[in-house]
């Protein structure tokens, strides 16, 4: 009896071939539609910024002009006459970084310990608390600023930025909610183990899940530093004192009744976006992680 070829033993398989598999093409138009909805999104976030950079680089004369996106000719004496205009913009500079950088670390130490607290921590109400703590994401800002106002002015903290800084000591209700989020998704075997080698609350929270939480801190931290960078509304109200303002509110200075400095005002504008920009440039691999991991936890 002659063996048959191995080739004669093997049945064949019916595989379509690439081309022909029914989901690929569809596939394909999922993606080519996702990175397309994605660009026309990135379209319309940096079209903005770099208007408003060509308006800084235009003269008085081409301000206006549509056909001016790439500036021609092109001057810097905006970003001259700003500092003419504003002599103490270093001072407003201070001013701001102080605010951003004392409220963002105020905002990631007080809201970490909360959200570790209701992620890992068994006591009664504990669902209630957080319900409570999501609904205030519902209360507008200008819901509560005139009670605030009143209990700050009693304490004698108007024209000063112990009102927008202190209340940030004891938490926020967003951040409080994401770094929950982001800790549940930690294993508890780590504080287990932790916990084997005889380290109590304090230091498992502090060497084993906040260097966890990098990511979390970085992601965070920029987005309250953006917020308290940019803010405007709280700042206004109180500080008063022009020696107290930060650049929000000296860039708003040059607006007029009848007439305003536009190209100064882009060349401000142009200037404090830089420092966020940089920073999400560096940051962004860590921001998108740390977002992402918060979404992951049931």
């Amino acid at each position: 009896m002659t063996a048959q070829p191995v080739a004669q033993r093997i049945p064949a398989t019916s595989v379509a071939p690439k081309k022909d598999r029914p989901g690929l093409g569809v596939g394909r138009v999922r993606t080519g539609t996702y990175h397309l909805v994605m660009t026309i999104l990135v379209l319309i976030y940096i079209i903005p910024v770099a208007w408003a950079a060509s308006m800084s680089l235009r003269t008085d004369d081409n301000m206006f002009s549509a056909s001016q996106f790439f500036p021609h000719p092109i001057t810097f004496d905006h970003y001259h006459n700003l500092f003419d205009i504003l002599p103490d913009f270093w001072h407003y500079l201070g001013n701001t970084v102080v605010i951003a950088v004392c409220g963002t670390v105020g905002t990631l130490v007080s809201s970490s310990l909360a959200g570790y607290a209701l992620a890992r921590f068994r006591f009664p109400g504990k669902n209630a608390f957080l319900l409570v703590i999501l609904l205030t994401l519902m209360v507008p800002a200008q819901v509560t600023i005139i009670p605030q106002y009143v209990i700050f002015r009693d304490l004698g903290w108007i024209d000063t930025s112990l009102p927008i800084i202190v209340p940030l000591l004891f938490g926020s209700a967003l951040p409080t909610f994401f770094f929950r989020q982001f800790f549940l998704t930690l294993p508890a075997d780590l504080e287990a183990a932790a916990t084997i080698d005889g380290a109590g609350r304090w230091r498992t929270f502090v060497s084993v899940m906040a260097p966890l939480a990098s990511p979390a801190y970085l992601a965070m931290g920029l987005l309250t530093f953006v917020q308290l960078w940019n803010s405007f509304f709280v700042n206004s109200i109180y500080l008063q004192d022009q020696n107290h303002w930060v650049l929000t509110q000296a860039l708003q200075s040059l607006i007029g009744r009848y007439n305003s400095q536009y190209g100064e005002i882009m060349a401000g504008v142009t200037l404090v976006s830089l420092p966020i920009i940089i920073a999400y440039v560096f940051l962004q691999r860590w921001i998108v992680r740390g977002i992402a991991f918060s979404g992951m936890a049931n």
